[in-house]
């Protein structure tokens, strides 16, 4: 059931990535490049990742198998150090008018350095698996980046300026990694009662997370982008602000 499931989340999940990369080619692209970049890497992961999937769920003691489990390990590092770009370019954007800019921006990209690279020193282990220290590593990063998504949103809703799309661009990513979480968590309550309705269950909301992700920004790139600024007076309706 639960291959039955990936299956078809693919099968909505790859089309939703075509919208949304052919919506950053109609210009987006220019002003969000490292999103543009990070989600033609989900869809190169996925037409790679899929085939194999479905080859080594079908043969499970094969190469197939093996080669699968090889190339997602890769892809999930290679996906978290462009989630990190996305996530600090957003923070990049989002600071443009404040002040102490410069001194922001430098924390949270030394900030995010320093985390992966600590993380990654504690859960190194060359004499185990890959994906056994890997696991953790990503799940660290997920945190941090959760964290920084976090800030941003906090940050986003306390500017005068709102800027729609910065929102939602945010706050898909913020579903992205909250319903990863749950889901792990989930996982981790199966592990012991080796319970297939558990871990289905936990497969599911991280499908249902990944998803709507992937609707918001097609969502947020079908939008026309109108940024406007709270007027000072104290008037209710938005003053428009001039477009980039």
């Amino acid at each position: 059931m639960r291959f039955a499931l990936n299956v078809c989340a693919n099968l909505i999940g790859i089309p939703l990535e075509v919208l949304i990369l052919a919506a950053f080619l109609r210009g987006a692209y220019r002003r969000y490049p490292a999103l543009f970049v990070y989600m033609a890497a989900v869809f190169v992961v996925s037409l790679v990742e899929t085939p194999l999937y479905i080859m080594g769920s079908l043969y499970l003691h094969s190469a197939w198998h093996s080669q699968w489990v090889k190339c997602y390990n890769i892809d999930e590092c290679v996906l978290m150090g462009l989630v990190l770009v996305a996530i600090l370019s957003l923070i990049h954007q989002a600071t443009e008018e404040v002040r102490s800019r410069r001194v922001v921006r430098a924390s949270v990209v030394y900030g995010a350095i320093l985390v992966a690279a600590i993380t990654f020193w504690i859960h190194y282990n060359p004499t185990v698996p890959t994906g056994q220290w890997m696991a953790p590593w990503t799940s660290d990063l997920y945190f941090c980046a959760a964290i920084l998504d976090l800030g941003l949103w906090i940050m986003l809703i306390g500017s005068k300026a709102k800027d729609s799309r910065l929102l939602m661009f945010s706050g898909a990513l913020g579903i992205l990694f909250a319903g990863s979480a749950i889901a792990e968590s989930i996982a981790n309550l199966a592990t012991p009662t080796h319970s297939t309705a558990i871990t289905f269950a936990g497969g599911l909301v991280n499908i249902m997370s990944n998803l709507t992700f992937l609707y918001v920004w097609w969502q947020a790139l079908r939008t026309r982008e109108v940024p406007y600024r709270l007027p000072h007076g104290h008037g209710s309706e938005p003053e428009a602000a001039p477009r980039p």
